[in-house]
């Protein structure tokens, strides 16, 4: 089915964020039988090293002070660049490659000794972001799965990092930031009506039946509209009958609210200790073109559970 998730695609770097990624994609696979290619990239830019000064002898001036001759001035040259050679350059790309292969292996034998079929892709790239965009468009996925880049120490350091940023503002496939949990078994789906809230809602469906997860429909009502237009009352359980409709079979929790979209998802998630945010990104799929402090870029910045954007 297209709305199963039998092909994952995972970066990894060995970060503790990219294990988070790693443990929630072992989840997901398990539920859905899914194949994973983990994939790690390593830039291909020269080695550069920074400038440095080599001060000759006799740029050491004498100072002369009543007890003598010191301390001494440094007459200080600029700074010259200088080249690392080819041989220390092909040293260095060396041992940085036996580390990364050692990291995918690594990992590639976790999965494998939880009954996953893992695949090891090692990709050169100047850019992270790109090269990972770059490999949804001629892989046949049907999922990315990538961490954040907030420690987890700091709450308000869970914020989104900008090789997740750029990834979800341009792949057409559905993309999971994970944040810390790695099990589901409570969804939030924030929805408003319209016709993008059936990707979100199919996705979600999916996962929670396989799952057992309860879900949450939301739909946030403006204030501002319901004064100028007492009437509009009606319409949000009208929206969260149709949504709860299409998860037939499933244990659904309905939740009408009024206020700030994008504060009221954040708050609700943290209220109902939802494991995961289904949400659209809509039909461009490109996140940064959306307005500052539009809802969508709101919960994609500062929810601090995983987040799934689908089109």
């Amino acid at each position: 089915m297209a709305s199963d998730f039998g092909n994952i695609l995972l970066p990894i770097d060995g970060s503790a964020q990219s294990m988070n990624a790693q443990n929630m994609t072992v989840f997901l696979s398990k539920l859905f039988k899914s194949q994973v290619t983990l994939m790690h990239i390593v830039s291909n830019e020269p080695v550069s090293l920074p400038d440095k000064n080599y001060v000759e002898k006799e740029n050491y001036s004498p100072i002369s002070t009543t007890t003598g001759q010191f301390p001494r001035r440094l007459d200080e040259p600029p700074a010259e660049g200088y080249e690392v050679s080819d041989e220390v350059d092909d040293e260095i790309s060396e041992g940085y490659a036996n580390e990364e292969q050692t990291l995918l292996s690594e990992a590639a034998l976790l999965f494998r000794q939880e009954g996953i079929t893992a695949e090891e892709k090692f990709a050169e790239g100047a850019d992270v972001a790109e090269t990972i965009i770059a490999e949804t468009e001629t892989g046949k996925y049907d999922l990315i799965v990538i961490g954040n880049s907030g420690t987890e120490e700091k709450e308000l350091d869970l914020h989104l990092g900008s090789v997740a940023e750029r990834v979800s503002s341009a792949v057409k496939i559905p993309i999971l930031i994970v944040r810390q949990k790695t099990k589901i078994n409570n969804i939030l789906i924030p929805v408003d009506g319209s016709e993008k809230d059936e990707h979100a809602l199919l996705k979600a469906s999916v996962i929670a039946k396989k799952a057992g997860a309860k879900v949450v429909l939301l739909h946030v009502q403006e204030a501002s509209l319901l004064r100028r237009k007492p009437e509009a009352k009606e319409i949000g359980p009208l929206i969260l009958k149709k949504a709860a409709a299409q998860l037939e079979g499933l244990q659904v929790e309905q939740k009408l609210v009024s206020g700030d979209a994008a504060k009221i998802i954040i708050q609700t998630s943290l209220q109902e200790d939802v494991d995961l945010i289904v949400m659209s990104r809509g039909a461009r799929g490109m996140l940064r073109r959306f307005p500052f402090g539009s809802v969508s870029s709101h919960v994609l910045h500062y929810a601090t559970v995983p987040l799934l954007l689908v089109r």
